[in-house]
This record gives structure tokens, C-alpha cells and sequence, in this order.
């Protein structure tokens, strides 16, 4: 059976990224990109996939897309959509999508889960937290 997380989410909210992406090392210039093409107002869309423990998760924004495909409790090599090396690890706690980033020394948890009609993402790191709110389109 799959998951609720699967379909296409568009954001729909999105609170304290900035203070989130200085936590996990954004630059500026990158911070200011991101701010204005993957904020609340923007167009940013998610499309997950998943089939037994193997998932991919597209990321769809106004600069270009983004596709990471994995299995439950493999851990593999990933890049940020800025450019950072990271090591990831993912895992199913109930219904919800654990994301373990690793990269530069800092350790980012992204969890995915839905909410009603909605998916939301937390992302924190370094005692900040990052929430997104996404609907089904």
C-alpha cells in the first residue's frame, strides 16, 4: 500500500527557512536565491513516489529539478539543491519520512508527514527549526 506522503505537494507556507538555512551553512547569495524562488509564495513542488521500501522524492522549483531516489535504511551520498556534499540516511517512524542530512559538520533531521490535507515538513538543525506546509495538487 502506498503512503499518504505520495502525489505532488506545492508549498503553501513556509516558516523561519532563512534562520534554517544559516544554521545548516547556506550562503547568502545562495540563502537570498532560495528565499526568493523556494519560499511559501513560490511555485516549489515535491513529488514523492514510493513502491516497498524504495522512494523518490523530485523536487520541482522555477530554477530546475531535482530528483533523489532511495531505499529505507540505506544510507547514500546526496547533494543539497545548493551544492553541499551530505550524507543521508532515511527511515519510516509510523507514517512519518525521517531525513538524516550529514554535511560540514552539522546534522540536519527533515521529517515528512501528513496532516489532514496537508504535508508538513520540519527540517531542524543547530536548535532551529524550519516549518513547510505543502497541499495536494
Amino acid at each position: 500500500m502506498a503512503s499518504k506522503l505520495c502525489g505532488k505537494w506545492q508549498i503553501i507556507s513556509s516558516d523561519n527557512f532563512d534562520e534554517y538555512m544559516k544554521a545548516v551553512g547556506v550562503t547568502a547569495e545562495n540563502r537570498a536565491l532560495a528565499n526568493d524562488k523556494f519560499s511559501g509564495s513560490s511555485k516549489l513542488c515535491q513529488l514523492i513516489t514510493n513502491d516497498g521500501d524504495s522512494w523518490t522524492i523530485k523536487t520541482i522549483t522555477s530554477v530546475g529539478e531535482r530528483e533523489v531516489a532511495f531505499k529505507i535504511g540505506e544510507d547514500f551520498d546526496s547533494q543539497t539543491i545548493d551544492g553541499r556534499a551530505v550524507k543521508v540516511s532515511m527511515k519510516m517512524d509510523g507514517d512519518t519520512l525521517v531525513e538524516t542530512q550529514v554535511g560540514n559538520g552539522v546534522e540536519s533531521i527533515n521529517n515528512r508527514s501528513v496532516e489532514g490535507a496537508n504535508m508538513i515538513m520540519t527540517m531542524s538543525a543547530c536548535g532551529v527549526t524550519c516549518t513547510r506546509k505543502y497541499e495536494k495538487v
